[in-house]
């Protein structure tokens, strides 16, 4: 009884760790096909780049210009490391979705977004009050 007790505790505590990064992700999901934003093969960039991680799928990777949203193809915990690069493949400069990975992350989808958008990205999926 007690064996069955702790791991239905240890599930319980595991799903609701988990429910914040998959309400941010349903989230991003849906502003995804709301806003029908525009897919891009590759994003031309510099040598440093800045991101606002939204969840362990999703960033937002920010050049000098411009913004882009990015999703990776598995869960990326490495966003968590202090350095965080881009390990590009093929092209100087050139990120590509598929190909490219940002710290061992395989970027599956590359999305070009304003800063409104990304403003917008950042507060998706919180309760209101709740810190970003």
């Amino acid at each position: 009884m007690k064996g069955i007790l702790a791991v239905l505790m240890a599930t319980l505590l595991i799903a609701c760790a988990s429910q914040p990064d998959t309400r941010v992700n349903d989230a991003v999901d849906d502003f995804i096909v709301v806003s029908e934003l525009k897919e891009l093969d590759t994003v031309r960039m510099r040598e440093q780049f800045h991101y606002t991680e939204l969840s362990e799928h999703y960033i937002i990777l920010k050049t000098r210009k411009e913004n882009y949203l990015v999703k990776f193809q598995r869960r990326c915990r490495e966003l968590n490391e202090r350095e965080v690069t881009p390990d590009i493949r093929f092209e100087r400069n050139t990120l590509r979705a598929g190909f490219d990975t940002i710290r061992g992350c395989r970027i599956d989808r590359m999305y070009a977004i304003d800063k409104g958008q990304a403003q917008e990205l950042v507060h998706l999926g919180k309760a209101p009050g709740e810190e970003g």
